[in-house]
């Protein structure tokens, strides 16, 4: 196979751009001599992870729509425009100087703009889709993909005009530092997680029901957040565990019974990757409410409990968990319910979708 210059475009969040370097570092096991390329936006999370990755990368000055009506929104999205011109410019010259034969976008607005000067390019390009609900990149582009990759099953019904491929979504792998925690192993053992940040709403939350003793015989496991975590740590018992991050979350799937959690695409992929029942509550200002969308797809197959947060109070929170935790009739059905979702091998799948392609040009 010839040589390939290959760019890969999507991030600003952890779950845009995870699953992008999944499939990277995939293909670059099955390729050689092509150069890879990437195309990000200098606020995301990119900004601090892409220098790890050996690649040559361009990160343009552009951030995402404010979605809320205030004055500053308003002013923050007239300065979009700008960003936008600027950020054409700098890919267009970026596209003519590396010659790019083939683009890969994971969506989010740090895509945009590469996806756009490919179709006036005329690069082809494949997308992966991680959320239920398709976002506005996948929308906008979708129709003129080589292939829409999706995450979840039930977000083909929003692509129509596009050629889909339900893969699921890459689970990126890292090196991860060994941990232990010694918990009681009579009782459950329940993970809290608010997000890569910690999650202020689900950290109040979990304090109270805490503090009013709802949460007695379970242990619990609770990621506060790094922001978070000086505020929290005097919870620290034996049988609850609060830290600030974690870097080997395979260690905590494996030892947990339910998770308690915001439905991110990637956070709900790694539920159904570990097939542990949970109970997820979206984020509530997340774009187009994706969250609803994504907890929607297990809370359908009986896997999972779906509380949205205007619903949400520590009597509720506490008696579903108790219920969960200490009913083995209502645990076993949902463990079983959710081993019984198809998950395919999504990174084979992708890679090898992509790797036909290329054979073929």
């Amino acid at each position: 196979m010839d040589k390939r210059n290959i760019i890969f475009c999507g991030g600003g969040t952890g779950g845009h751009y995870y699953p992008l370097m999944a499939i990277k570092n995939e293909l670059e096991k099955k390729m050689e001599n092509n150069n890879l390329y990437y195309i990000g936006s200098k606020y995301g999370i990119e900004s601090k992870k892409i220098i790890s990755e050996n690649m040559k990368s361009l990160l343009i000055p552009i951030k995402g729509f404010n979605r809320s009506f205030s004055l500053y929104a308003i002013a923050r999205n007239c300065l979009l425009f700008f960003e936008l011109f600027f950020g054409l410019v700098k890919v267009s010259f970026f596209f003519m100087k590396n010659k790019p034969s083939l683009v890969i976008a994971t969506g989010g607005y740090a895509s945009f703009i590469p996806l756009q000067i490919a179709k006036i390019f005329n690069v082809p390009y494949f997308l992966h889709e991680q959320n239920s609900f398709p976002g506005l990149v996948t929308r906008i582009f979708g129709s003129k993909a080589r292939k829409v990759f999706l995450g979840f099953d039930n977000a083909k019904k929003y692509l129509k005009n596009s050629d889909i491929l339900f893969t699921g979504n890459p689970i990126y792998n890292h090196s991860q530092k060994d941990m232990s925690l010694s918990l009681d192993q009579t009782k459950r053992t329940v993970l809290i997680l608010g997000g890569s940040q910690g999650s202020v709403f689900l950290n109040n939350i979990i304090s109270e029901c805490i503090d009013n003793k709802m949460l007695n015989n379970i242990n619990i496991i609770w990621i506060a957040g790094l922001k978070h975590y000086d505020k929290y740590k005097h919870y620290n018992t034996e049988s609850i565990k609060v830290l600030s991050f974690v870097d080997n979350m395979p260690y905590l799937y494996d030892i947990c019974d339910l998770i308690v959690s915001r439905s991110g695409a990637m956070t709900v992929s790694e539920i159904l990757e570990f097939k542990k029942p949970s109970i997820l509550i979206p984020f509530r200002f997340a774009a187009e409410n994706h969250q609803v969308f994504n907890a929607k797809y297990l809370e359908e197959k009986f896997a999972a409990l779906l509380i949205e947060e205007k619903d949400l109070t520590i009597s509720l929170l506490s008696k579903k968990i108790n219920e969960i935790c200490k009913n083995d009739r209502v645990y076993s059905s949902m463990k079983q319910n959710i081993e019984k979702i198809n998950n395919p091998d999504s990174i084979k799948i992708i890679s090898n979708s992509i790797m036909e392609h290329l054979h073929a040009i």
